[in-house]
């Protein structure tokens, strides 16, 4: 524990605080950037989270003196809130910029790939850019390409291995179909 830690426990427990707060939201395509914002947070008062009933949250309670462990967990949860929230201004600039420039937006799709993918986006995508996808074969390759990589890799992350083998295999191998459909 750092000797900050110690001052902020400190801090709190002259003030009455026993137990803190931390944000927990789900970190993925549709929770909102404000929400995204609050996740690793940590408070005093668990009402001061916002009441946003559209995206999903827990606030859990720790006690006081864990503090030192929940800030670095807090920093690697708005790491990883601050990741997504990259990964979609990419994803948006690319989708912005595909008619424009292909190979500048099959850039953009490949590094907003590497943080993940999502087949509604994709869906979405593809609706949008039907007819000059249908015209462009050879980017409509490349962006198919991008994005079963990218669907593959996703299945290798951490988060994947606590899914039971064949559910995971499963969801892999639908998302695999789907891109294949919208991207043929």
């Amino acid at each position: 524990m750092s000797f900050f830690d110690v001052v902020r426990i400190l801090g709190h427990l002259l003030r009455g605080h026993l137990r803190l707060y931390q944000c927990y939201t789900s970190v993925n395509w549709r929770t909102c950037e404000a929400c995204l914002s609050w996740h690793g947070r940590i408070v005093a008062h668990p009402e001061e989270f916002p009441a946003h009933e559209s995206c999903p949250h827990e606030v859990l309670a720790f006690p006081i003196w864990k503090l030192g462990e929940h800030r670095k967990k807090g920093e690697r949860m708005r790491a990883k809130a601050t990741e997504e929230i990259q990964r979609r201004e990419k994803w948006r600039k690319a989708t912005a910029l595909l008619p424009q420039d292909p190979a500048g937006a099959l850039s953009l799709f490949k590094e907003a790939a590497q943080t993940d993918v999502y087949l509604p986006e994709v869906e979405e995508l593809v609706e949008k850019n039907r007819v000059w996808l249908a015209e462009n074969k050879a980017v409509r390759a490349a962006l198919r390409e991008i994005l079963v990589s990218a669907w593959k890799a996703k299945f290798t992350k951490e988060r994947y291995e606590r899914q039971p083998e064949l559910a995971r295999i499963s969801q892999e191998k639908f998302g695999l179909e789907r891109l294949a459909e919208l991207l043929p």
